[in-house]
Formats: C-alpha cells, sequence, structure tokens
C-alpha cells in the first residue's frame, strides 16, 4: 500500500525555518526604518521610499506575502504539536502566538489602506499610536509586538548557543528598540497630529478624547 502523503512535524518546523529567514531579513529592516521615526516622519518616509524599491518589486513582495502565510499556517501547525517543550521553547510559542495575530492584522492594515488609496507609511502606524482612546490598544500592540519578535529570536538563540548572557543582551535589546519606536512616532509622548485621511482610519471605530 502506498503510505499517505502527510507533512511531517520535522518537514513542517523546515517550512517554518525558512519562511522565517525571508521574512526576517524584511523585519530587520522595516525595524531599522521604524528607528528612524526618531529623526520625524519625513525622515522616516525617506528612508521607506528607498527600501520600497526592493520590497515592493511585484516578485519580491509576492515573496513576503508568501513568507507571511507560510509562518502563519506552518505556526499554527507547530502549535498543537505534543511535543514536550523547554522554556525557551515555551517563549517561542507563545510570542508566534503574538506575532501571527499582529503579521495578520497588520497586513490586513496595509491592503485597508490600498483600499483606501492610502499610502501605508509613518502615518498608518502613528495615526492609532497618537489619539486617545485608541493609544490603549495601539501602544501595546506594537510594543508587544517588537518584543515579542526579539523574544522569538533570542529563544531560539538560546536553544542553538545555550548562552545565556547573549540571549538577555537580545531580548533587552529588543525592549529598548520598541520604546524608541514609540517615542519616535508620538514625539516622546508628546503626540503627533495625523492627517485627516489616516484619522479616518481609526475615529470611526475608537472616537477622540
Amino acid at each position: 500500500m502506498k503510505e499517505k502523503l502527510s507533512l511531517s512535524p520535522r518537514i513542517v518546523k523546515t517550512w517554518h525555518h525558512i519562511s522565517g529567514i525571508i521574512l526576517g531579513a524584511f523585519i530587520g529592516f522595516h525595524l531599522l526604518n521604524q528607528l528612524i521615526s526618531l529623526g520625524g516622519p519625513e525622515a522616516h518616509i525617506h528612508f521607506m521610499d528607498h527600501l520600497r524599491v526592493v520590497y515592493r518589486y511585484p516578485p519580491v513582495e509576492i515573496l513576503l506575502l508568501a513568507a507571511v502565510f507560510s509562518q502563519l499556517v506552518s505556526g499554527i501547525r507547530l502549535l498543537f504539536s505534543r511535543e514536550k517543550r523547554s522554556t525557551a521553547e515555551k517563549i517561542q510559542r507563545y510570542t508566534g502566538m503574538y506575532l501571527s495575530y499582529f503579521l495578520l492584522v497588520h497586513v490586513s492594515a496595509v491592503f485597508l489602506c490600498r483600499f483606501h488609496h492610502l499610502d501605508s507609511n509613518f502615518w498608518l502606524a502613528a495615526v492609532g499610536l497618537n489619539y486617545h482612546p485608541a493609544t490603549f490598544y495601539f501602544l501595546p500592540y506594537y510594543f508587544l509586538a517588537v518584543t515579542s519578535i526579539t523574544l522569538h529570536v533570542a529563544a531560539l538563540h538560546y536553544r542553538k548557543t545555550n548562552s545565556r548572557w547573549s540571549t538577555i543582551v537580545i531580548a533587552a535589546a529588543g525592549t529598548v528598540t520598541a520604546v524608541l519606536i514609540l517615542i519616535g512616532f508620538t514625539a516622546m509622548f508628546s503626540w503627533r497630529d495625523a492627517p485627516p485621511a489616516y484619522q479616518q482610519l481609526i475615529l470611526p471605530y475608537f472616537g477622540r478624547h
């Protein structure tokens, strides 16, 4: 009898790993772009325009979207694996769960901007971070996204090297990066005023106080 075709945990892990490398390369440059928000919206958008020459090139954009889809599907498959997990593996699991949620929402927001003929630039993130009460959702939303990425990487690094101190450095760097990004997007929490078109993305749902 022919064996039934199925994806073994090893194949799923390999698939998850490869798509993670592709997506991770983009995320690294994306986080650098977000840090440039410390120089203001114009600096952020200027740097983003240069990056978009690469990641908005249709074959590259399709590859990135495929990597996101692969991470979501393979991540869910690994989530329900019954293998025993170490603490580092549990951290990878829980941060991966949050990142799956974030990627789904974030990519949807980008396509929402396209539907409304808006550029998904600095102001797409900034509008949620600068208007109350939306800030109560978006501040932790973005903070947890950045820290989840670095904790995910830190946990993987620890599993590969068993190096406690370098793992702590990676995790700490993620926390600092997350705080700096929030400072940049909110003008050090003095709050920026977004263009009206971007305000309409959130104000109907959150209002403004």
